[in-house]
């Protein structure tokens, strides 16, 4: 069966992240500018959550199909409609829990062979549970830095 330690860690940051961002209100349109390539902003780094957990549930899904991963550390380009709308912590909030969910969906259910079972990850050649460690571990940085950041911002 599924690793349960690490499946309640990866639903344990979706929580907290919800406690913590959910009813905050950050009073701004964030512009595409104000969320690439930074890690002083709390909107910036929920959009790279947001951003590894999409490509990180693209890279489980085709590593259970037998291909190749590649990285999940790319940042998808904003659309038209998604700069022209803005977006809110809120927002990268739910498409990360959203991306969060696909990959418990894929991985909830499996068999420890395949939990144990060696993968071209985006991070090199490793099972599947150090891979979806790897996510535990970023998570848990990333929720630091927003913690850190909370504590700077008076809501």
């Amino acid at each position: 069966m599924a690793d349960q330690t690490i499946i309640d860690q990866l639903i344990a940051t979706v929580r907290e992240l919800n406690l913590e961002i959910r009813g905050r209100d950050f009073g701004q349109t964030i512009s595409a500018e104000d969320l690439t390539g930074r890690t002083d902003s709390i909107p910036a780094l929920l959009y790279s959550m947001r951003a590894r957990e999409m490509n990180a549930s693209q890279a489980v899904k085709r590593m259970l199909l037998g291909d190749a991963a590649t990285s999940d550390d790319e940042v998808p380009v904003l659309s038209e409609q998604q700069l022209q709308a803005g977006t809110s912590p809120r927002i990268l909030l739910s498409q990360f829990g959203t991306a969060r969910e696909a990959i418990l969906s894929q991985v909830r259910e499996l068999p420890d062979e395949v939990w144990n079972q060696t993968f071209s990850t985006p991070r090199g050649e490793m099972s599947l549970k150090a891979y979806l460690q790897t996510l535990v571990d970023r998570d848990a940085e990333r929720v630091q830095q927003i913690k850190a950041l909370l504590g700077q911002v008076s809501v």
